[in-house]
């Protein structure tokens, strides 16, 4: 459900069966749901319970929620971002 005042994004593919919904307050994701999508649950609910801020992966992500591991390791992998590899 998110937070109030907060914002979100879903994704709804039913010809494939899949479902994503993302909730986030300010730059932190706070809440998510996924059907069919299932091989980065571990990514959102890390995301979830760290508050991991995303800065501009967060309109990213409003863009194109499936970006979720690329946010992930955008945010958290200080190689990957220092090296300018995921900007």
């Amino acid at each position: 459900m998110g937070v109030q005042g907060g914002e979100g994004v879903e994704l709804n593919d039913t010809e494939r069966y899949r479902y994503l919904s993302l909730q986030f307050a300010d730059d932190t994701l706070v809440g998510a749901q996924s059907l069919g999508l299932t091989e980065h649950v571990g990514v959102l609910r890390g995301l979830i319970q760290t508050h991991v801020r995303l800065g501009k992966w967060k309109q990213r992500l409003l863009k194109d929620p499936t970006r979720i591991m690329e946010a992930y390791l955008g945010c958290t992998q200080a190689v990957g971002h220092n090296a300018g590899v995921l900007a």
